[in-house]
This record gives C-alpha cells, structure tokens and sequence, in this order.
C-alpha cells in the first residue's frame, strides 16, 4: 500500500509540476507573449526558458517561420462573372514583431486574420480577369496574381509563397472557348489563303506587264535590214556546220530560198 501511495504521489507531483510549474521553454520556431491577470503584453519574448508566475500568469506561443495553407476548390468570379474554381497553396509568416499586437487584436491569429485575409485577396485579384484569360493567357495571368499576393501589404503577416495549382472553368465555357479559338483558327487560314491569292495575282498582272513591255520594245527594234541581216548570218552559220542537213530556210519575195546539205 505504501509502494503504491508512493507512485500515486509521484503522479500528483508530476501534474502538478506539468500544468503549475513556473518553467516554461519556447523554441527558436515561435515567439511568447506573456499572458498576466488576463493582459496580454505587446512585447514578444524570443525563444528560450521563460518563468512565470502560476495562476496570476501565462505565455502564448505563436509560430514564426512559414506556415502553408492550401485552399482546395475555392469558388471565385471572373470580371464577366464567371464561378471558377481555384486550387491554391499559401506560405505566410507572421512577423517576430507584431506577433503579440496580432494575438492581442485577433486572438486565433489563423483563422480570424490570416486565412480570411488571403481567402479575401484571392477573390479580389481573380475578378480582375475574364474568364476566357484563364483559358488563352494563364500562364501570364497566375504569374500577375502570384506577384500580387506576394506583395500584399499586411502589417501582421507577410507572403512569402503561392503555388497555383489548378483553375477550372465551367465545361460549357471551355468549349465555347475551344470553338471560338477553332474558328479564329479557320478565319486565319481563309486569310492567308486570301493574301496569298492576291500577291499571286498582283505578281501575274506584274509578269503581263513586263512581257507587253519587253515585246513592244522588240517590236520597235526590228527592222527589215536587220532582220535580212540575221538571216544571211543564220544561213552562213549553218552552212559551215558539218552536221548539217537539208534545210530549207524560210524567205519573202526580197530573198531566194536557200537549200543547205
């Protein structure tokens, strides 16, 4: 019996010691603010070994490096009202110095400030895009967001991460958009098509007139003299041409036919 009141009093003194005693330790992850007779300090303390006074005070420990939310299918409008919804990861810290007003004014310091604040922000800076933007132009659109929520102005807590992960549009609107882009697609096509049937006639029309022009300037050189000339040259030509055979020139009523073999 003596054994077991021994453990039994052992037992008290640990709870006793757990939840009373003056020590308390905060590590290098968190800040504490000091809680006396229901007031809490503005001051933060750093981590370490921290005392207090049992039942008059107590210590709040808030994190301070990177904490991650992820919101999974958040319903969001676009600028023409479309609901997408949005997958989206969220690194934030709260900053070593305003942690214990933070606590002070919000007391849950995630759910009351932290989580409504970015909710809130993703909503505002995803109504400033049509929802076809999401569709043609979403790598340039995620990157403008992104760059928004890091620089969100906040004096409790600061961005320091956004990972995107997925934006879905309404079925109907993905293939409106797809027909859409289908028949820009085609109209392009019917364009090029259209341009290159144009340049093909302009370069004939080109061409015609190069050839009208070339046979008028022919036509005023030629004269009866040199064209008599050409044939005597022609015919002296062939005639010291081994290989020659019978021919027959042709000739007018000024020139004799002439028979070379």
């Amino acid at each position: 019996m003596r054994g077991m009141g021994l453990i039994t009093g052992l037992i008290l003194l640990g709870v006793f010691l757990a939840f009373f005693s003056p020590v308390r330790i905060v590590d290098n992850r968190k800040v504490a603010c000091y809680i006396t007779l229901g007031q809490i300090s503005d001051r933060e303390s750093g981590p370490g070994v921290k005392l207090v006074i049992p039942f008059i005070q107590s210590i709040q420990t808030i994190p301070i490096t990177t904490q991650v939310i992820h919101f999974k299918e958040i319903p969001v409008l676009s600028n023409d009202g479309l609901q997408l919804l949005v997958d989206i990861s969220v690194g934030y810290k709260v900053k070593q110095n305003r942690a214990c007003d933070a606590f002070i004014e919000y007391r849950n310091i995630f759910d009351n400030l932290v989580k409504p604040t970015i909710r809130s922000a993703i909503r505002t800076l995803f109504a400033n895009y049509k929802g076809t933007d999401y569709y043609e132009k979403r790598q340039e659109v995620e990157q403008q967001i992104v760059k928004a929520l890091e620089s969100l102005n906040n004096p409790y807590f600061e961005i320091v991460q956004v990972n995107i992960r997925n934006i879905q549009l309404p079925q109907e609107v993905i293939k409106a958009i797809e027909r859409k882009i289908t028949a820009k697609q085609e109209a392009e096509r019917m364009q090029y098509v259209l341009e290159k049937e144009k340049l093909e006639a302009e370069r004939k029309v080109v061409e015609a007139r190069g050839l009208a022009e070339s046979q008028r300037i022919i036509n005023n050189s030629l004269s009866d003299k040199y064209l008599r000339w050409y044939y005597i040259t022609t015919m002296k030509e062939l005639a010291n041409n081994d290989n020659s055979k019978i021919i027959i020139m042709p000739y007018d009523q000024q020139m004799l036919p002439l028979m070379i073999k």
